[in-house]
Order: C-alpha cells, then structure tokens, then sequence
C-alpha cells in the first residue's frame, strides 16, 4: 500500500489539493491544441465531415427542425475515461445547430443560462436543473482506475501539477511509485472523487437513461445512439444530425487510426475489462471492499 491510507473511516487520496498550480496559459494552450489534433486529425479526410458541414451552418442559420420545444434543458453525464471528449465535441456542435447555450463543468454548479450540458462527472444536483432530460454514462470503475492511472502519469491538466504539503504534485508521486504503489494511488483517488457521489446516484430516475459506455463500444451502439437522443427529446432532422455527430466523432473516424494508443491522445485505449490484464489480486479484493456496491448497482459485480 501507498502513504495513503485510512483515517477516521475515510479514504484519502495523494492528489495534492493545495493551492492552485500556476499554469503558463500559452503552454496550456498548446498541449491543448496539440492533443485536439491528434485527437481529431482523421476528421478532414472523412468525407462524412464535410458532407456534414454545409448542415451544422444552415441548422444554425434556420434553426434545427425537431428540437425538443417543451423548454427542459438536456445534459449528457459522464465520468472520468467514459466518453467525455467525444461527447463534449457532439454537444458542442448540437448546440450550436440547435442556437441553444452549451456548458460543460466539472466539480462546479452548471451556469443558469446552460441549456445543453456536459457534466464530466455528473457531480451537480440534476433537481437544480431541472426541469431537464439526461443521459448518464457509466463506465466499469476498474476499468476507469488502470486508464486514469496512465493518463495521470503524463496530463497537462492543471490539478495534477497541485503540490501538497511536501512540496510534490500528484503526477510526480505517480511516476515515482512503481506500478503496483501506483494503482493503488490512483484507486484511492477514485474512491475520494467517485465513491459517495455513485453510491447516492439515482439510478431510477425517469428522467436520466442510465448507457453503460462497454454498450457504447459495442456492434448495437447505433442503435443506442437513437435512444439516447430520442430519450433527449429530438425527432426528425435534428435526431438523424445528432446520431450522425455520434458516428462522426467515434474514435477511429477522429483519430484515422484503429485502436489508436498514442499516448499523446486524449483517449488511451477505448477497450473495456482492461483491468484484467493490469491490476494484481491486492487491488482487486481492495477495490471489492471499498466499491462492491458500487460494482453491483451499476451491474459490474
């Protein structure tokens, strides 16, 4: 085990949370600009972009026939390493098509005028938001764990680079530890973000289509992409522009590639059960104890 451990009945993490990291903008900028390229650079020789295009600006300048007009505001929820890229750029796009104020936070309350939302870890109150419609993704959290783990090692994000009381940032103790010290790193830290949030998570509201992301990977995710939209509210012309951004934006059109593992992309591997492979029988049973009836209410036990 890590230097971290419990106190009080209470799982804490090594991500250092002190003050704020001071983050060179332009820099930030760049890696930005740099992973969105790499991300997206199979779009400009995907003729179903272009085919699309002359669309997203005359859906902006016409309005989008079959938005939903009931006046329900409509997010998408994610979690960390379960679709969050890929559904931040179809939203982004829907808004602009539909003229409707798009958002996208993280820990923070959605802002008042946020008509489409992307929560990248459907950490808001959804009665706040009301009234609304939402999609909430759910990935498997072991699989979540061994990709967090990899990504951690090497983002530019701001809160990684955090120093904690000794004067060390959460990516430096990352790369310090060897692997098996480092899963278990990167478990605590989900169990600190994710544990109490999921457990409290109302699976049965009518309002929220629970996807699984292994079904959004899977041969029947064209289908699914109907209903998570149908379920949003839209028909006609904007339902097929909506499912069509979701055929656009899947990874292997983005990247040009299959299976793209650069580890300068965004998303490292899209495969699921990943942890089979990567964790040891110590982070397994550790995992069952701290997350068991996570895995079980959202069908991963």
């Amino acid at each position: 085990m890590t230097a971290i451990g419990e106190q009080a009945g209470e799982i804490r993490t090594a991500a250092g949370f002190g003050p704020s990291a001071r983050v060179n903008r332009i820099r930030h900028i760049r890696n930005r600009a740099a992973v969105f390229v790499k991300k997206n650079q199979g779009l400009v020789s995907n003729p179903d972009f272009w085919a699309l295009l002359p669309g997203m600006v005359a859906s902006r300048v016409g309005g989008l026939e079959g938005y939903p007009a009931d006046g329900r505001r409509l997010f998408v929820g994610t979690h960390h390493k379960a679709m969050t890229t890929y559904f931040s750029a179809v939203l982004r796009l829907l808004a602009f098509g539909a003229g409707r104020r798009f958002a996208e936070i993280n820990f923070e309350a959605p802002p008042d005028r946020a008509e489409i939302l992307l929560s990248n870890h459907t950490a808001f109150e959804v009665d706040a938001f009301r009234p609304c419609r939402g999609v909430h993704i759910m990935r498997d959290p072991r699989d979540m764990i061994v990709s967090g783990y990899h990504y951690h090692k090497w983002t530019h994000e701001a809160w990684v680079h955090r120093m904690d009381e000794s004067g060390r940032t959460y990516q430096e103790k990352l790369n310090a530890a060897d692997k098996t010290s480092g899963l278990f790193m990167e478990i605590d830290h989900f169990i600190f973000l994710y544990r109490a949030l999921l457990e409290s998570w109302d699976t049965e509201d009518p309002d929220v289509l629970e996807v699984s992301y292994e079904s959004l990977m899977g041969e029947g995710r064209d289908a699914l992409y109907f209903r998570i939209f149908e379920h949003l509210g839209l028909a006609g012309p904007a339902l097929a522009y909506a499912v069509d951004l979701m055929r656009l934006f899947e990874a292997k059109s983005r990247t040009g590639k299959s299976g793209d593992a650069n580890r300068f992309a965004h998303i490292r591997s899209g495969a699921s059960e990943q942890w089979r492979k990567e964790l040891e029988p110590q982070h397994i049973a550790y995992i069952e104890r701290e997350l068991g009836p996570v895995l079980e209410k959202f069908g991963y036990g």
